[in-house]
C-alpha cells in the first residue's frame, strides 16, 4: 500500500451534497481537500454557495480550468446542478482526474451517455454516490450470491424520505411531463429521480441485468412546492428485466411526522426458495421517555424540504427509534472509492451502471405521462 495522499478537488458548495462529500474525505487519512472550484459561467448564486463553503474549509475557491492544471489535484467531488454534470465531469476526465459524482448521474440519457464515454476514453476511476454500502443493501447481495432465495423472481425496494412538511398538495395533481426537462429547483426536487435514483441503482447492482420495459405512475400527494414546480413528490416503477425478472420500487418523500427515523428503506428479494425482506431499521430498539417529542424544523425559504444540513439546524432529533448495530456505511462508501484509487480495481457504482439507472428512469416519466408500457433499448 502507497504512502500517497490524494488531493481532492471540490466542485459545488452549500446547498449542494458536497455540505457532506467534502466532510466524508476529510474523514480519510489519505485525503486532502485542496481547493473548491467551478466553471466560469456558474451561475453567480452558486458560485457565492461554493465560495462559503470553500471559506468554512479554509480553502482557495478557484476557476475550473485553473484548478485542473493543479499537478496535486487527484480527484473531483463533483457536485454542480444536475444540469451541468456532464459538462463539467467531461472536463475533469480529460484532465485526468479521478472522478466521485454526485447521484443522479445526469438529467438525461444523453449527458449520462457523455460521462460514460469520457471515462472510458481517459480510464478515470469514477462512482456515483448510492446505498450500496448499505447494511440491509450488503446483506442482501451476500444472500443472492448463497442462493439462498434459489433463483431470483422478483425483486422490490421501497425508499421513502421523511423529510419536508406534507399536507398542502392539492388534490389529484399528476405530474405529466415527459423526460425531465428539469431537475434542479430551490424549493422542490422530481422524487422519482432524487430518490428514486437509489432503489433503481440498488436493483441494477444487485441483479447486473439491463431493464427491457416498464411502466410508471408519478403523482402530488403531499407537498405544494412539488406541485407548484410540476414535479412529482412519489412515484412507483414496475419493471422486466432481460432475464424476464420482476423488478419494482416505489420511492419520494412524504414529510418529517410520517415517520419514527429518517423513511422507510426496505428490499424485498423472492426466489423459487423462499422471501426475504432486508430492512434498514431492523432490528431496532424503541425508546419512550420523558423527553420532548420529535419537532419538525421550520421550513426555510430556500429549503422547505429539509435538503441541506445547512439550513436545517433547528430539529428535535427523532429518538423513538434506535438501529441497532447499524454502522458507518457512509464512511464505507468514500473509504472504497479511494481504495479503488488505491489498488486500480474496480467500483461499484460506476458510470456506466448510474447510467442504466437515468436511462430507466427517464423511461419512467414517459410511461407516467402516457400511461403505456416503455421499451427500452
Amino acid at each position: 500500500m502507497s504512502n500517497k495522499i490524494y488531493g481532492v478537488l471540490l466542485v459545488g458548495g452549500y446547498r449542494s451534497h458536497q455540505e457532506n462529500y467534502a466532510s466524508q474525505f476529510l474523514l480519510d487519512p489519505r485525503c486532502r481537500l485542496v481547493a473548491s472550484a467551478d466553471d466560469a459561467n456558474a451561475p453567480a448564486e452558486r458560485v457565492e454557495l461554493n465560495q462559503q463553503l470553500a471559506k468554512q474549509l479554509d480553502l482557495p475557491y478557484q476557476d475550473l480550468e485553473t484548478a485542473l492544471q493543479r499537478t496535486d489535484v487527484d480527484l473531483v467531488s463533483l457536485c454542480p446542478e444536475a444540469e451541468r454534470r456532464a459538462e463539467i465531469a467531461v472536463k475533469c476526465a480529460k484532465a485526468g482526474k479521478h472522478l466521485y459524482l454526485d447521484k443522479p448521474l445526469a438529467p438525461n440519457p444523453r449527458h449520462a451517455r457523455q460521462i460514460v464515454e469520457v471515462v472510458q476514453e481517459t480510464g478515470v476511476k469514477n462512482q456515483m454516490f448510492s446505498n450500496v454500502y448499505c447494511g440491509w443493501a450488503q446483506q442482501a447481495k451476500q444472500t443472492l450470491n448463497s442462493r439462498q432465495v434459489g433463483d431470483l423472481r422478483a425483486i422490490h425496494c421501497d425508499i421513502t424520505f421523511a423529510k419536508g412538511h406534507p399536507g398542502s398538495a392539492p388534490k389529484g395533481k399528476r405530474n405529466e411531463s415527459g423526460e425531465r426537462p428539469r431537475y434542479t429547483f430551490v424549493e422542490a426536487k422530481p422524487e422519482l429521480f432524487d430518490i428514486g435514483v437509489y432503489a433503481v441503482s440498488i436493483i441494477n447492482w444487485l441483479t447486473q441485468k439491463r431493464v427491457k420495459s416498464l411502466v410508471a405512475t408519478t403523482s402530488n400527494y403531499f407537498f405544494k412546492e412539488h406541485a407548484a414546480c410540476d414535479v412529482e413528490d412519489f412515484g412507483t416503477i414496475v419493471m422486466k428485466l432481460e432475464n424476464e425478472t420482476t423488478a419494482s420500487v416505489s420511492c419520494g418523500r412524504f414529510g418529517w411526522t410520517s415517520h419514527p427515523l429518517s423513511g422507510i428503506q426496505k428490499l424485498r428479494l423472492v426466489g423459487t426458495e423462499r422471501s426475504i425482506c432486508f430492512d434498514a431499521h431492523q432490528p431496532r430498539l424503541e425508546i419512550y421517555t420523558a423527553e420532548p417529542a420529535f419537532q419538525p424544523p421550520v421550513p426555510h425559504p430556500l429549503d422547505p424540504m429539509g435538503m441541506w444540513g445547512g439550513t436545517t439546524v433547528d430539529a428535535i432529533p427523532k429518538k423513538t427509534w434506535k438501529t441497532v448495530g447499524s454502522a458507518d456505511w457512509i464512511k464505507r462508501e468514500f473509504q472504497a472509492f479511494v481504495d479503488a484509487i488505491e489498488n486500480d480495481t474496480p467500483t461499484e457504482m460506476t458510470a456506466e451502471l448510474a447510467a442504466h439507472s437515468v436511462e430507466i428512469i427517464t423511461a419512467a416519466y414517459r410511461s407516467a405521462a402516457t400511461g403505456r408500457m416503455v421499451e427500452l433499448d
